[in-house]
């Protein structure tokens, strides 16, 4: 049998942080065959949640356990609320992955009875489009009823950024900070090793480990708004964040909004050009330095400011000057599903607009190119077939040149 034992540690001061660790032990027919720590790091300023409380570390283990087929020990008190969603957030996974994510028990000392969650609303922020779109509309109330005061952003370190690189980190949060002083909203720093120690891809695995984050806040912010970074057009089981399991990973004490989907990522830039300091630091790419935030090259980068020409705005100075946005079409290469969605919805916005400038055609061009998987990871039922006429070919490439 195997399975995972949480051990919830006792809250520890370090300078002006809380940090809360959990030792997390796999067992394999009762012998110990791995030991890990998780933990969170936070300010001070806030009020931190029990050290029996292993609400963050079931979130931040269950998809490693999925994947493993482990059992969950949780040596702690766990939500009543999230122990029952998480019987259906485990189902669809199950469901859309049932080769990789497989259900699993969950075991617990103790579950909490109900709690109405405290005043107060929390929202990941890392200055990039789906945050930066959500914080800007509920701050002008744009949301109608749904409307949320949001009290608190928090940018994790340890997610985009790894935990060592102090420097990147500080200027992003900087950056971070002078944007949420310009709409009053307190940034609230968290800093986490979950992706050093899980192993599960984080397309699965980072709603979450952000959820499993930002509840360390509950005793100060019980709701919680999550940016949809796909819309309801856009497959929603490629995408770790949906507005499907979001909030099946609510509990008692943390509410989840998911927040956006319903609007495509065109119509969100947008909303974002009414704010100048958001559209100023706007941070959108995964392959930049400490120099320049945005790369101006990558695919995210240039499908952004394809969603600047398309939606009629110029593109900013976030970028490097002197691109070409041709060129950089080009070069780009469409591999994941929600990506080359994200593309097609650009084209059909630029159809809807009579926009027909030579990217157009371009991007078009780019959608129609095949993805590299396709040529290096066949269908599962068609892989033999295709390692043993690669074989083939390549023998006899082989015999022609000798």
């Amino acid at each position: 049998m195997k399975y995972i034992i949480l051990e919830p540690l006792h809250l520890e001061t370090v300078d002006n942080d809380f940090v809360r660790r959990c030792v997390i032990k796999r067992i394999d027919d009762n012998i110990q065959v791995n030991q890990k720590e998780l933990w969170f790091k936070f300010t001070k300023t806030t009020i931190p949640p029990a050290d029996d409380d292993c609400d963050s570390y079931l979130l931040g283990i269950l998809m490693d356990a999925m994947k493993e087929e482990r059992q969950i020990i949780v040596q702690g008190s766990v939500s009543k609320q999230l122990l029952s969603n998480l019987v259906e957030y485990q189902a669809v996974w199950n469901s859309w992955y049932p080769n990789l994510f497989k259900l699993v028990d969950i075991k617990v000392n103790k579950v909490r009875d109900s709690k109405v969650p405290v005043d107060g609303t929390i929202c990941p922020f890392s200055g990039g489009v789906d945050g930066a779109f959500s914080v800007w509309r509920h701050v002008k109330g744009k949301v109608s009823y749904r409307t949320q005061k949001i009290d608190y952003c928090s940018f994790i370190h340890g997610f985009d950024i790894d935990p060592s690189d102090i420097e990147i980190y500080n200027k992003t949060k900087n950056s971070v900070i002078e944007t949420l002083n310009d709409v009053n909203i307190k940034f609230l720093p968290l800093k986490t090793n979950f992706r050093l120690i899980s192993s599960v891809p984080w397309v699965h695995a980072y709603a979450c480990c952000l959820i499993a984050s930002l509840s360390n806040f509950k005793n100060i912010a019980g709701t919680c708004i999550i940016p949809s970074s796909v819309s309801y057009n856009n497959p929603m089981k490629y995408s770790a964040s949906n507005a499907i399991t979001d909030p099946l990973l609510n509990s008692d004490e943390f509410n989840i909004i998911h927040d956006g989907a319903s609007i495509i990522r065109v119509n969100k830039i947008n909303q974002i050009c009414q704010w100048k300091k958001g559209i100023e630091n706007l941070r959108v790419c995964w392959s930049s330095n400490v120099t320049n935030f945005n790369c101006g090259k990558c695919e995210k980068c240039v499908r952004t400011k394809l969603n600047f020409l398309v939606s009629g705005n110029p593109i900013p100075d976030i970028f490097p000057p002197n691109f070409n946005i041709e060129d950089d079409i080009k070069k780009v290469v469409l591999n994941k599903v929600t990506v080359r969605n994200l593309w097609e919805e650009i084209l059909e916005q630029a159809k809807q607009n009579n926009i027909n400038e030579k990217w157009v055609s371009l991007a078009r061009k780019a959608l129609r190119k095949k993805p590299l998987n396709h040529y290096f990871f066949p269908k599962q039922s068609n892989r033999r077939k295709f390692v043993k006429n690669l074989i083939t070919r390549t023998k006899s490439f082989i015999s022609r040149k000798i």
